[in-house]
Order: C-alpha cells, then structure tokens, then sequence
C-alpha cells in the first residue's frame, strides 16, 4: 500500500538538484535528477502547469491522457519540494513551472531512488524513508499509522 506524502518525509536533498532528462515506460514515468544519480519514479499519475500557464496537462498512465510537455523543467533546478496533501507533492522548478506527483492509495505509485548501484555519489543523494529499522515501503498504511511519532 502506498505511504503518500506525510510531514515525516523529507525532500530537501532534492532542492537545488537539475531535472535531466524524462523517460518515458508504459507503466512509468521516470524523472532523472542530477546528472542521472537520482530518479523519481512514477506509477500512475502526474500533471503540469508552466508559471505563465501555456502549459498545462495532467499524465494519466492507466487511462488516456498521454500527452507529455515537460521540456520546459529539464535542465532546470528543483527550487522547493511542497507537500500539498498526503495524496499530492509539488516540486516548484527554478522557473515557477511545478511539476505534481500523485499518490495512489491503491498501491505504491511513487517511489525515489538516490543513485545508482555502483555510483559513488549514492552515498550523497540517497536518503531513506524509514521508522525504526523497518522501510516505509514496506508498511501498511495501519502500520504506518500506528508507529508514527
């Protein structure tokens, strides 16, 4: 089950990091941050709005808005990561354009990766999410309810 976005999670090793590059699966889009050494990972749902709103779309892996316009964000910062509700993370670009990631309480939709398996740099970009020895990931969301501090 999906953890969603809490307070308890913290996102600020990605302020100041640059969007590389956008890959696009079926069944994920995968945002690269910092020269490939980290990547976010979605599985199911995303939108889009430039700051002057000439761009804005929302992603819809399992249904059928396809349309991805994201160019304007790549090889820009990430400014501020903003957790809007437990079901919805903002990551406002250096250029006002914000980029919002969807929680989907159905199953584990997002998820980052802080570097690759050999990089050197993982030891710097990679946090983990945890409470306790357990992973956050690995919870369900009661038990993620009950041990919250």
């Amino acid at each position: 089950m999906a953890i969603g976005f809490t307070q308890h999670l913290d996102f600020g090793p990605i302020i100041g990091w640059e969007l590389y590059q956008v890959t696009i699966d079926k069944y994920h889009i995968m945002f690269w941050l910092e020269n490939e050494h980290a990547l976010l990972n979605v599985a199911d749902r995303l939108s889009f709005k430039s700051s002057d709103g000439a761009v804005d779309f929302s992603y819809d892996i399992y249904g059928t808005q396809k349309s991805l316009n994201v160019d304007r964000i790549l090889r820009i910062k990430v400014a501020e990561a903003r957790i809007v509700s437990k079901d919805q993370l903002d990551l406002v670009f250096e250029n006002g354009d914000v980029l919002s990631i969807y929680d989907n309480p159905e199953f584990r939709s997002w998820w980052f990766l802080g570097g690759r398996q050999n990089d050197p740099i993982k030891q710097r970009t990679s946090w983990s999410f945890q409470i306790g020895d357990l992973e956050l990931e690995d919870l369900t969301e009661q038990e993620y309810q009950d041990r919250r501090i």
